[in-house]
């Protein structure tokens, strides 16, 4: 229950405290070490299929040589105590965090030219990545890591209760990561990396971000694995140890932590079982892997987090009301929202300036020449059509004035100022937002996080506030929820707030895309195709809606269109388009006479024109 963050944390905190007092007892009881052993291998299992289904889950890219990052923080750390610091416990902690940022500074290093890459490529990076590492190892560091051979006399530190609360802290900041505004940026990537960059999202520096965090809880794993075992062997992280993981992040679910958590600790147990029969062990996940592939392919709990209060509301419902009353004593009462840092501007217009200007704008492929001298100027506060036959260019258009193509002649102004060569998370920081012919939503997010995502650039709150769920964090997530909910009242849905996008009927999910676009507050929004697919009724609905949005923000709108009653009806002048050209420009009634307009969508010579 989102509305219930505070109450849920501290029950959280509650369930794991009483979770470790009585598997504390139990081990006291049994005095079983390998137990012990077992339960200090999941929990620094845990923190690496956590950190790994970061960027392969949350992220959604996927890698190969996550074990590579452990081995970074292993050695590290294992170096610290035995040749840098005093073999003394109270210097582990620092080799511990030295290991991670170790292990940190690889990941961004590694991450700046393989995440602009997709699919194989980055995996074969990373892959690539993680066989380096063992070489550099046996070579480059032998006098340190013991070459070849295996590293000795590392000092014991790890415990049950230190690598317990260890583990349970870096779960944590993961999990917290994941709720935050940072962690909405990096799903929506996940969920649509262009609609990502059009919400205002700098997908490149969240990809780096979310690859180079990744690295360091792995190095944490990795100088807990050092110090619980003693012994290093360069052989234990090989191409083997990451594609372990990997399945491990599979079985649990691609994008939830509590799903990696729970695959982490059952296969770990099923590692242990099945120590002495290594070859059934690997028929076994086989088998396991293939299972869960046909009946649950989206992993035990797929992109969803198992949230303890919901589970005790489903089961009592009476607790639920209980839970929001402990939310409210709960909120700090000096704590009053801050909404997003959204200005509403109003252009002035008695200078008679335009609004969104092109000068002889065109883009060139290679040899074909898909636009040229296009000469479009927007007024404050109007409405303008985009049309033209198919293929005319019209969305070519859209992504020059977005960024997502650069055009190689001529110019574009917002507001009298050049935004040619900017990234589309810029323009859209500038003042431009768009829709796509395509609906792009974040359909595993909410209609309200849909919303937000588009407000996280506006948001200040850092990662570290986010992490300890601070007042800072409180206020401004608080504040952005509010102005979330308003603006969906305006187009008629804040009784779908908390449902699934994908769950919204086609024009609900038009609707919710051009809410998403008014969020970034836009000077100029661009409405590609907005009526495609609508039926009559949803199309005359559109109309109210976007002149509505016009009247109520000031906003101008230019808008890509092929149902002639709707562009006819609403839209103040109309350029077409063909050919990458624009052949004409004027009012409704001008475009409809025409004859150029009218040869251009009816294929007519000169005679048929005049008939047609």
């Amino acid at each position: 229950m989102k509305k219930n963050r505070r109450f849920s944390t501290a029950l959280n905190v509650v369930a794991i405290a009483l979770a470790y007092i009585v598997i504390r007892l139990a081990l006291t009881a049994s005095g079983n070490r390998s137990i012990e052993n077992l339960l200090v291998q999941v929990s620094f299992n845990i923190i690496m299929v956590v950190s790994l289904n970061l960027v392969t889950g949350i992220l959604g890219e996927l890698t190969l040589g996550h074990a590579g990052f452990m081995a970074v923080g292993a050695y590290t750390s294992a170096i610290m105590t035995s040749l840098v610091f005093p073999q003394s416990i109270a210097y582990f902690p620092l080799a511990l965090l030295i290991g991670g940022l170790v292990a940190a500074l690889f990941g961004y290093l590694i991450g700046i030219p393989a995440l602009h890459l997709n699919g194989d490529y980055l995996a074969i990076i990373t892959l690539g990545f993680g066989e380096i590492i063992r070489v550099l190892i046996n070579t480059v560091f032998s006098p340190w890591t013991g070459g070849g051979k295996k590293m000795f006399n590392i000092a014991l530190y790890t415990g049950f209760t230190n690598t317990f609360w260890i583990m349970v802290i870096c779960v944590a900041l993961i999990y917290m990561l994941s709720w935050s505004r940072q962690g909405r940026a990096i799903i929506a990537i996940r969920e649509n990396e262009v609609a990502a960059d059009a919400s205002g999202v700098p997908v490149t520096r969240y990809k780096e971000m979310a690859f180079t965090i990744a690295a360091f809880f792995a190095g944490i794993a990795g100088g807990l694995y050092a110090h619980s075992i003693g012994v290093l062997d360069p052989a234990k992280f090989d191409f083997n140890a990451s594609i372990d993981y990997l399945v491990m992040v599979v079985f649990g679910g691609m994008g939830s932590v509590t799903g990696s958590i729970i695959a982490a600790t059952g296969l770990t147990l099923v590692q242990f079982f099945m120590a002495k029969l290594v070859e059934y062990r690997q028929l076994a996940y086989a088998l396991l892997l293939i299972v869960m592939m046909i009946f649950k392919p989206s992993g035990l709990l797929g992109v969803y987090e198992f949230s303890l209060t919901g589970a005790i509301t489903h089961f009592f419902p009476k607790f639920g009301a209980f839970a929001d009353k402990m939310e409210q004593k709960l909120k700090r009462h000096h704590a009053n929202p801050i909404p997003p840092d959204v200005p509403y501007y109003e252009y002035d217009v008695t200078n008679n300036k335009p609004v969104l200007e092109t000068v002889d704008l065109g883009i060139r492929f290679g040899g074909l020449q898909a636009a040229q001298g296009v000469n479009i100027k927007l007024s404050d506060n109007e409405i303008v059509g985009l049309i033209g036959p198919n293929g005319a260019g019209k969305t070519t258009v859209f992504n020059m004035l977005t960024g997502v193509y650069q055009p190689t002649e001529g110019d574009v102004k917002l507001l009298g100022e050049s935004i040619v060569g900017k990234k589309t998370f810029q323009i859209t920081y500038a003042g431009i937002s768009r829709t796509f012919q395509n609906i792009r939503l974040f359909k595993s997010m909410t209609v309200l996080e849909n919303i937000k995502v588009a407000f996280q650039s506006r948001m200040h709150y850092t990662m570290l506030d986010g992490a300890l769920r601070d007042t800072y964090f409180d206020r401004e997530e608080d504040g952005c929820d509010q102005r979330a909910r308003e603006l969906l009242s305006v187009f008629g849905m804040e009784s779908l707030a908390d449902v699934n996008a994908n769950s919204l009927s086609y024009g609900q999910q038009r609707k919710l895309e051009i809410c998403r676009a008014m969020a970034s507050n836009p000077k100029v929004l661009l409405l590609d195709e907005p009526a495609a697919g609508m039926n009559p009724i949803e199309t005359q609905e559109l109309m109210q809606t976007i002149e509505t949005i016009r009247d109520r923000f000031m906003v101008t709108i230019l808008l890509i269109e092929h149902d002639m009653k709707l562009v006819m009806g609403i839209c103040e002048r109309i350029y077409v388009l063909n050919y990458g050209r624009i052949i004409a420009e004027g009012t409704p009634d001008e475009i409809k006479e025409n004859k150029e307009v009218i040869t251009a969508y009816l294929g007519a010579d000169n005679e048929e024109k005049e008939g047609a």
